[in-house]
């Protein structure tokens, strides 16, 4: 079977992408995710609305 094309201009990331780009944990991930309201379940398959999830950590926790 042949791997899906993966798409970086993606609007919603898996929680292991999000991971990378943030340098958090999974748990921290999806605390987060769910405080933003940016967490969105298909099926199984969990993704992040990364666009509202990093609105939600600049507005949240900026210095």
């Amino acid at each position: 079977m042949n791997k899906p094309d993966r798409n970086d201009k993606a609007r919603y990331l898996t929680v292991p992408q999000i991971m990378s780009e943030t340098n958090l944990c999974r748990g921290n991930v999806l605390r987060l995710a769910e405080e933003a309201d940016a967490l969105i379940r298909i099926g199984r398959a969990v993704r992040v609305n990364a666009e509202r999830f990093y609105r939600y950590i600049e507005i949240e926790y900026k210095a």
